[in-house]
């Protein structure tokens, strides 16, 4: 009977411990899953601190980048007002060095141009057929008749 009686106790003992086990178990499961939620939270926030920095690093070069081309458009006008009224505008379309040389030999080139005229044809144009015609016109003659 005492062997009955402890057998019994194990059993009780073993179910008893295994619920208690089994409650612990969740509590510090409950524990781990909000420890789990605030470190993916503390994690979120940073990502989006550093994603806020670089937007406004980004947004700080554009608007630079459009200071740099409000610069360059107004200096641009200035040089349109300013080349509108003077003959030599200041962006020369060829550097100096090439309008001079461009300019000294265009005068040199009309003056050496000897205008030629040609009193024959050339002789493409000759009487006599020359290439795919050549005795074309006789076969045509022979053809007619």
């Amino acid at each position: 009977m005492e062997l009955l009686v402890s057998l019994a106790l194990l059993v009780v003992g073993l179910i008893i411990g295994f619920f208690v086990g089994r409650f612990f178990q969740q509590k510090q499961g409950a524990g781990n899953t909000a420890q789990t939620e605030k470190q993916v939270k503390e994690i979120l926030a940073q990502q989006a601190q550093h994603h806020i920095h670089q937007t406004r690093q980004s947004l700080e070069s554009i608007e630079n980048q459009c200071d740099v081309l409000k610069q360059q458009i107004e200096e641009y006008e200035l040089l349109l007002a300013q080349g509108s009224d003077e003959e030599d505008s200041k962006v020369p379309f060829y550097g100096e060095q090439a309008t001079t040389y461009l300019r000294n030999n265009l005068k040199k080139s009309d003056k050496a141009r000897v205008k030629r005229v040609s009193d024959t044809q050339p002789k493409d144009f000759a009487n006599s057929g020359s290439g795919l015609f050549v005795g074309r016109s006789e076969q045509n003659n022979a053809e007619k008749q």
